[in-house]
């Protein structure tokens, strides 16, 4: 296998805004590469280009893809059977966590709302959107109902979407919190033996009785939960109830 043709649509400059992150997955089954040039001159140029190369192995561990990975920031993982390889793949496609080296600017930004008009209004016409004006399928036909941009208040059917007539980003606010959520994950809990803790005995959200042989703390607030809320709190809450709680008494 030739990596060098596997990267050769890598360009040489930065196309892309300094606040998104590059990245590549390679899947690699072959045990030897191929390579008419020096590959570590091309890793060399992936990471002064700040591109995250990450590879999943079909077969065995490869040299090459070890230093690829490391020198990138990426990660490389050697698949041991079909569902592993499912899990591995699904891994990458949450976003990683933004680098304290990243730009920042600023974004404008449309939140719709999802409108749809009354049947019994004769006023209301049934329109396209500019998506189904421009798919090549068809796409769906005439509703009455749709997102509009605010600024030039042009139809669209989903989201998130760039405004095909002003180039506004059009998004709902579950979409841009979930990309916040995975972008800057909530900090991991300190974990304490359950012996050692000597504060509240109670898991400051369910209220339940500690009774597990550790216990997490808040590294901000200091509230102290049990491994099931820890759980849910960073899988599924991204963010400490208790620290929102104190924001909003404040």
């Amino acid at each position: 296998m030739k990596l060098d043709e596997d990267f050769s649509a890598v360009p040489a400059d930065r196309h892309m805004p300094g606040h998104t992150s590059r990245e590549i997955l390679v899947i690699f089954s072959s045990l030897t590469t191929c390579d008419p040039a020096n590959i570590y001159d091309l890793i060399k140029t992936l990471k002064s280009l700040k591109i995250r190369v990450s590879v999943i192995g079909l077969s065995a561990e490869v040299r090459v893809c070890t230093v690829l990975t490391r020198e990138t920031g990426g990660s490389y993982n050697v698949i041991l059977d079909e569902s592993h390889f499912k899990e591995l793949l699904t891994f990458h496609v949450k976003p990683p966590p933004a680098s304290s080296t990243s730009e920042c600017s600023l974004i404008r930004m449309g939140f719709p709302q999802h409108v749809i008009a009354s049947t019994s209004d004769q006023d209301a016409k049934p329109s396209f959107s500019m998506s189904h004006l421009e798919s090549s399928d068809g796409g769906p036909g005439l509703s009455l109902g749709g997102y509009y941009c605010p600024q030039c208040r042009a139809k669209y059917t989903e989201l998130p979407v760039e405004c095909k007539v002003c180039g506004l980003t059009l998004v709902s606010a579950p979409h841009l919190a979930r990309s916040f959520h995975h972008l800057f994950p909530l900090e991991a809990f300190q974990e304490c033996p359950l012996e050692e803790h000597t504060g509240d005995r109670f898991c400051q959200a369910c209220q339940g009785e500690l009774k597990d042989k550790s216990v997490f703390t808040c590294p901000v607030c200091a509230s102290v939960f049990c491994v099931e809320c820890d759980v849910f709190i960073h899988d599924t809450l991204h963010c400490c109830p208790c620290c929102i709680q104190r924001q909003g008494a404040s």
